[in-house]
């Protein structure tokens, strides 16, 4: 019912050691197969441990570097609520109609408190209180130590959004249509709006507003204190995914196969990524610079269902295709990116550049530059301290040698193979990064090194820094 599953590195093929729980971005560092899938519940990430909820009633404890189980947990019925940690517990719903609170570093229970119908919303924890909502119309508030009931309010609908509190209020949606505002000491209402259709979408809080996305295709920003309307976006239809709010921005997942970002002031489209991936129910999650999210995609169709995208510009950084589709949300902590899919499977993948322990220079694609741009000759890339290119793949048919490149350590201008001689390159074996971010290791063709393909890039390997490659147009 559960294993981990050795999720074999290419790189040990070619004969290159890497530290252990090191990769390249958008590489599996390890994948642990729970026994059902692994839907709507996302991974939480504390103390070292990954926590999340599976269809096969469990809740898992994994260590976060290695994907060995810790514990699990049995439910008496899926969990699709997503955990959430705090003050050395672990609190999360069940559609047994139950909210836990487990023992973070054993599993054991502490207290369970049974509601009217199943618990897919995610509880909030602040102040010694557990917010989360249920499918029997209510939105509670339990007791953090206890689980005694503190109180409840009833929308009119079913809740499955999860709860955001931020300045002694609760903001939740409901099937009702409605985004409510709650006192958080009392369940008070303080404040209620209403959209055209159901809000399971959870609310972001960030700056005096509250941003909620509802079935009705729009995206809405809301003062925090009033309810009052700041701005609508419409999308091209329903959205089941939650926003996130990262410094003047808002990205948000759509049903209509498109990745938005808007301006946190204005709801003015920044830009929108087109044909990344099948239908959005992922919540995106925002670090380094890149925004990462599932999507809906078959694999048998050959789609890849995780993505990294560039935060500034919506371009595709990587993606990854999981044995089935990739509802769960992702976490991202100190590098890693976890995420569940319902292939059953929680995956640890490397993040991208800008995130802690990532290869910078996949930040650097033809491409994005823009097909077809004028590009200087040489065409110049600098490399970090202690990152080093190893090989280099062209944009058309021609073939680009490495012989012909050149490296620049600051003080001199020196040929590939004298850059080579004097240790600051390293020997060719190439990584390749197409336009699609399919990864494709192969080792280099014909005796100068060179290489003819699509436009991409390239392998990285530790070593001396920083340097300027030189690469001949």
């Amino acid at each position: 019912m559960k294993a981990m599953v050795a999720v074999g590195s290419v790189w040990a093929a070619l004969g290159i050691v890497l530290c252990p729980g090191f990769g390249a971005p958008g590489d599996v560092l390890w994948a642990y197969q729970t026994g059902g899938m692994v839907e709507s519940s996302s991974p939480a990430v504390s103390g070292g441990c990954v926590y999340v909820g599976s269809h096969d009633y469990y809740v898992y404890c994994l260590d976060a570097a290695t994907g060995a189980l810790v514990w699990a947990y049995q439910t008496g019925d899926k969990v699709q609520s997503s955990p959430v940690v705090s003050g050395g517990c672990v609190y999360v719903g069940s559609n047994d109609n139950r909210v836990y609170c487990l023992d973070a570093a054993t599993g054991a229970p502490v207290w369970s408190y049974h509601t009217g119908q199943w618990v897919r919303s995610s509880p909030a924890v602040s102040e010694g209180l557990v917010y989360v909502g249920s499918r029997d119309h209510k939105v509670y508030c339990l007791d953090a130590a206890t689980g005694a009931l503190v109180w409840y309010c009833q929308p009119s609908d079913e809740v499955n959004s999860s709860p955001a509190v931020s300045g002694g209020h609760v903001y939740i949606g409901s099937a009702d249509n409605n985004v409510y505002c709650l006192d958080a000491a009392t369940g008070g209402l303080v404040w209620s709006y209403t959209t055209g259709d159901n809000v399971s979408s959870s609310p972001a809080v960030s700056g005096g507003y509250v941003y909620a996305a509802s079935q009705d295709d729009k995206v809405y920003c809301l003062d925090a204190l009033t309810g009052a309307l700041e701005w609508s976006y419409q999308t091209g239809n329903y959205i089941l995914s939650s926003p996130a709010v990262s410094g003047s921005r808002v990205y948000v997942g759509g049903i209509d196969d498109e990745v938005y970002c808007l301006d946190a002031g204005t709801g003015a489209e920044v830009w929108r990524a087109i044909g990344v991936g099948y239908g959005f129910s992922s919540s995106p999650a925002v670090s380094g610079g890149y925004v990462y999210i599932g999507s809906r995609n078959v694999p048998v169709q050959h789609m890849d269902n995780v993505h990294c995208l560039d935060a500034a510009t919506g371009a595709l950084v990587w993606s990854y295709q999981a044995t089935d589709e990739v509802k769960s949300s992702p976490a991202v902590c100190g590098g890693y990116v976890y995420v569940g899919s319902n292939d059953g499977c929680v995956y640890c993948i490397q993040a991208a550049a800008g995130d802690p322990g990532e290869w910078p220079m996949f930040r650097h694609d033809v491409q994005r530059t823009g097909e077809g741009a004028s590009v200087p000759d040489p065409f110049e890339i600098s490399l970090n301290d202690n990152w080093n290119l190893i090989g280099y793949m062209c944009e058309d048919d021609s073939s680009c040698a490495l012989v012909d490149c050149q490296i620049d350590d600051g003080s001199a201008i020196m040929s590939w193979n004298h850059a080579v001689a004097a240790g600051l390159v390293q020997p060719y074996v190439y990584y390749y990064v197409s336009p699609h971010g399919y990864r494709i290791l192969a080792t280099a063709g014909g005796d100068d090194d060179s290489w003819r393909s699509k436009l991409g890039y390239w392998l990285l390997n530790q070593s001396g820094g920083p340097l300027t490659l030189r690469i001949p147009r």
